[in-house]
């Protein structure tokens, strides 16, 4: 007799995550734990207001511009984390297809940070963010996408 191929579902966007194991129509809590990333204000990360700059040929002042977006850094690094739990479920060989539903800009950071191991098991993309329906909603939103 075969066995039945777990389907996991990667339910995410820049800051929150959920993972379920997905059996026919219902959804059960894969890993026992929601992943929230941190939502640091810009005046966490380094001073409120960028530097000024006099120009030279006139009196004029001007602010620099920040080189980094934090709020996109740390959804970049939330993205990377979501990647390290999927790995190591995937070495143990926890799940063997995988759906991710995700807003585009955190679906491309999830597939850049997967390998190439855990890319060949995913059987579907959704961009959208579905990160605040309900398990039941869920299903029900799964249900007519797939």
């Amino acid at each position: 007799m075969r066995k039945q191929k777990t389907k996991w579902v990667l339910v995410a966007d820049g800051a929150r995550a959920r993972i379920f194991s997905k059996n026919h129509t219902v959804l059960n809590d894969a890993t026992g734990q929601d992943y929230v990333g941190e939502n640091l204000k810009d005046s966490e990360h380094g001073p409120d207001k960028p530097g000024r700059a006099y120009e030279s040929s006139n009196p004029a002042r001007h602010a620099y511009q920040p080189r980094t977006d934090w709020h996109q850094y740390q959804k970049e690094l939330f993205a990377k984390e979501l990647c390290q739990v999927l790995e190591k479920a995937n070495e143990k060989a926890e799940f063997d297809e995988l759906i991710i539903i995700s807003p585009p800009k955190t679906l491309g950071d999830i597939r850049a940070n997967l390998c190439k191991q855990t890319l060949s098991k995913v059987t579907a993309e959704i961009t959208k963010d579905v990160t605040k329906l309900s398990e039941h909603d869920l299903a029900l939103y799964l249900e007519k996408e797939l």
